[in-house]
């Protein structure tokens, strides 16, 4: 009927699009960039002791947080591998 409201959960939101652009194409960056640095397991300690299959899976699956990580820790890896 003329001025119903539309429910939020029915149409989908242009945000929803970008917002999986980003992680798509963030974690396909992780993905090559893993590569180029020469990520590997078991070049530095703790938690995120991850390859370049865990830090591509963790972008893309837990976005919010493994992104932000694997930026602060790409340095590190960077220094360890000479590039």
């Amino acid at each position: 009927m003329l001025g119903e409201s539309v429910p939020a959960g029915d149409s989908p939101s242009p945000v929803n699009g970008i917002v999986g652009l980003i992680v798509i194409g963030t974690t396909i960056w992780v993905f090559i960039d893993t590569k180029k640095i020469g990520v590997q397991k078991g070049q530095i300690k703790g938690i995120l002791n991850m390859g370049r299959t865990g830090w591509t899976l963790a972008t893309f699956f837990l976005w919010i947080i493994a992104f932000p990580c694997y930026l602060a820790k790409r340095g590190e890896y960077k220094r360890i591998n000479g590039k």
